[in-house]
């Protein structure tokens, strides 16, 4: 029962619970700046690159972060395909662009939560960006939405 009324809904059915100011930097905005944003809202762990159109390219995750303040840990990760040449970017690396995701995953208004807790679980993550058609950014869903919209909306 909980997972087909979960499944059938979609983000918009949460949308009063979404986070609608994400962390959004530029390509150029330096990473202290970027990582400042992040901290600003602890409920989030990413900031979103966007273009001159205010288009969606990329993302700073946890992981990317992890890697830029600990990069020789990183590198001795054993299960790890953290490379030497991606260990020599984050030490010298001091704009978004240098260490961002170039393939960020997001959702639409429209998408089923169904579809963004398979896109989460896929790269383990627990937030992410939701986009308009143009892929702005219009907010940022995260799992503590999907509990807080059960627990409002089951007995």
């Amino acid at each position: 029962m909980n997972e087909e009324f979960l499944a059938n809904a979609k983000v918009k059915d949460i949308s009063n619970l979404i986070d609608v100011n994400p962390a959004i930097v530029t390509p150029t905005t330096s990473i202290r700046d970027a990582l400042e944003k992040i901290i600003v809202d602890t409920r989030s762990r990413h900031a979103y690159i966007v273009d001159e159109e205010k288009v969606l390219i990329g993302s700073i995750r946890m992981n990317n972060i992890i890697q830029y303040l600990f990069p020789t840990f990183s590198l001795m990760q054993d299960n790890e395909t953290f490379k030497i040449g991606s260990f020599m970017e984050y030490t010298t690396a001091q704009k978004a662009v240098e260490i961002m995701n170039t393939r960020p995953v997001f959702v639409y208004e429209d998408s089923l939560i169904s579809e963004m807790v398979t896109i989460m679980m896929r790269e383990k993550t627990n937030e992410m960006p939701v986009v308009d058609k143009q892929k702005h950014v219009i907010g940022e869903v995260n799992l503590l939405n999907v509990i807080a919209y059960y627990l409002n909306n089951t007995d």
